[in-house]
């Protein structure tokens, strides 16, 4: 009952025009940014049947003491000359890795994400924004920023020197080392659209209220 009141306190109240223009424009740069996000995380959940279907196909292969699928004059990109156990095998972890980094920006936005904190559901829904703000502009970000910088100059290293796999397995590993610093800046534009998103919903609640009543 306590919460039905502020809620329609915080509707019924009026806001300045400027707070209200304030979170259009904000939620007007959120909506991109956060529909990307949502957008590539639910492509990337069919990547799921793509590991299913690798790993079994190495089971398989394992079961007949297959080592080598077929075999092709040349090489062809990113899987060399033949289609092996061990490509395979890669291909559950370039897989699997392309998942996990693209799944990470979906999660955030879906509230999935584990969370080690037991304070966050007794804080007004306003303390919450102003904490998620906080997170991700002195920590995510900088984390996604910092490490895909870092990160560049592996994949650079790896595209000039064609690394590839020692044992018959794929090639062109740059491809999934640079997935990396391009899944930690998904991540950082994601967390960015969250930034927007909790400053548009504290400048007007009646945000928060209409998501409430869409989720019900």
């Amino acid at each position: 009952m306590n919460g039905m009141n502020s809620s329609r306190y915080q509707t019924d109240t009026p806001i300045p025009g400027w707070r209200l223009q304030g979170a259009r424009w904000c939620s007007i740069v959120a909506c991109p940014l956060i529909g990307v996000g949502r957008w590539l995380g639910r492509i990337s959940s069919w990547l799921v049947l793509a590991v299913m279907v690798a790993v079994l196909t190495t089971v398989v292969m394992n079961a007949m003491g297959i080592n080598e699928l077929m075999r092709w004059d040349g090489k062809v990109f990113l899987l060399g000359e033949a289609v092996t156990i061990n490509t395979v095998t890669e291909m559950q972890w370039h897989l699997f890795g392309l998942l996990t980094l693209i799944g990470a920006s979906y999660a955030m936005h879906a509230d999935t994400h584990v969370r080690v904190d037991m304070l966050h559901h007794s804080m007004s829904r306003t303390t919450q924004h102003w904490v998620e703000i906080a997170g991700h502009t002195l920590m995510l970000l900088p984390f996604c920023i910092l490490v895909a910088w870092l990160s560049r100059h592996m994949v650079q290293m790896s595209f000039i020197s064609g690394e590839q796999s020692n044992y018959g397995g794929l090639t062109d590993r740059y491809l999934i080392k640079g997935a990396l610093p391009a899944g930690l800046m998904l991540l950082a534009l994601g967390a960015l659209g969250q930034i927007f998103d909790r400053l548009a919903r504290i400048m007007d609640p009646a945000r928060d209220v209409e998501e409430s009543s869409d989720a019900g």
